[in-house]
């Protein structure tokens, strides 16, 4: 099955690549992606153009710290609603096995661990960064460094690792990692990990970037959909909908817990507004559905994924409920319709 990832994952890709004087829309091309993919964060792109459009912005830009320099420019925000979801938990660690759950949607490629190393250490391994167990040092630099920002984001602005453990080559600028995450970094390593105190498992997440976290996310959704007529309040729970569908997680109960709210308010909530949260979700899942296949970017069965269906099945028969025709011939009924 193929990997897809979250286009929001190249926030701030444009920007640097050009900092360097090089032309993102070229490298994005040369490995086909398609430039107008990177304006909706929630979009999919192939998880092997993802890879090999890191490793080439690196050489076209002449910077062995490319990825390490990227993922300093994204933070929680760039996971989404997942962000204030993690946020929201009673301990960093439940907030950890929150993104455990959630991160092959991120990024289907990436899967990482949390393991105690001694009673004082803990660490988090990054496994699958590659589908072919290929090198890809600037995946690597950029999944340490985005997790590392989201730890900050969690535990406070001064946390920093304990160690950081690379298995790339030891670069000319091993001096930048270092002063980055100010903390020793070593190279040539059997894994990719971050180790930190095993203490800072048990804290709670910092609490004071809960609402301002809330207020941009909302702004940014409501920026790539700004022909919505919806109130806030609903563009919020849509958002929190569609970031947890995948995830098997989308309950009404951890809706709530994203907007900071009881279950029962959010019921009387979307009662004013003449529905109830599983017409709001089916009405997700089908607008979802809609925009994915005329993307034509992820196949069915990963679509049906992705909404939160175990089954291709299910989803098929819900899509013929809903449009009268199945997913499939959907999809041959729009490729026909751009052919011409």
């Amino acid at each position: 099955m193929a990997s897809y990832i979250r286009a929001a994952s190249l926030g701030g890709f444009e920007e640097l690549v050009r900092s360097y004087g090089v032309n993102p829309i070229e490298i994005l091309k040369q490995v086909g992606i398609l430039p107008s993919l990177l304006r909706d964060p929630d979009s999919f792109i192939h998880y092997d153009h993802y890879l090999s459009l890191l490793e080439n912005a690196a050489l076209r830009c002449q910077e062995e710290c490319f990825g390490l320099k990227l993922g300093a420019l994204q933070n929680i925000s760039t996971i989404g609603l997942i962000g204030v979801y993690m946020s929201r938990q009673a301990t960093i660690l439940d907030a950890l096995n929150v993104a455990q759950k959630y991160v092959y949607l991120h990024a289907e490629g990436i899967v990482f661990q949390v393991s105690q190393v001694n009673t004082q250490l803990s660490k988090l391994t990054f496994v699958r960064l590659s589908e072919y167990n290929t090198d890809v040092p600037q995946k690597s630099q950029l999944a340490i460094c985005l997790v590392t920002n989201i730890l900050k984001d969690l535990i406070g602005p001064t946390w920093h690792a304990e160690k950081i453990h690379l298995k790339q080559p030891t670069p000319k600028q091993a001096k930048v990692f270092t002063d980055h995450f100010a903390c020793r970094v070593e190279f040539e390593t059997e894994e990719d990990a971050l180790y930190f105190p095993a203490s800072f498992l048990t804290h709670k997440p910092y609490a004071f970037i809960n609402d301002d976290l809330v207020d941009r996310l909302i702004l940014q959704q409501l920026e790539t959909q700004s022909s919505t007529k919806a109130t806030l309040d609903t563009a919020l729970i849509e958002s929190s909908v569609r970031m947890l569908m995948a995830t098997g997680d989308c309950s009404i109960e951890n809706i709530a817990l994203c907007m900071g709210m009881h279950p029962k308010k959010l019921q009387r909530l979307l009662k004013t507004q003449g529905t109830t949260y599983r017409d709001l979700l089916e009405n997700v899942r089908k607008k979802e559905a809609l925009r994915m296949i005329n993307a034509g970017n992820v196949s069915l069965t990963d679509l049906a994924l992705q909404l939160g269906y175990a089954e291709l099945s299910i989803f098929s028969r819900n899509f013929k409920h809903w449009f009268g025709i199945s997913p499939s011939e959907w999809r041959d009924a729009n490729k026909q319709a751009f052919a011409h």
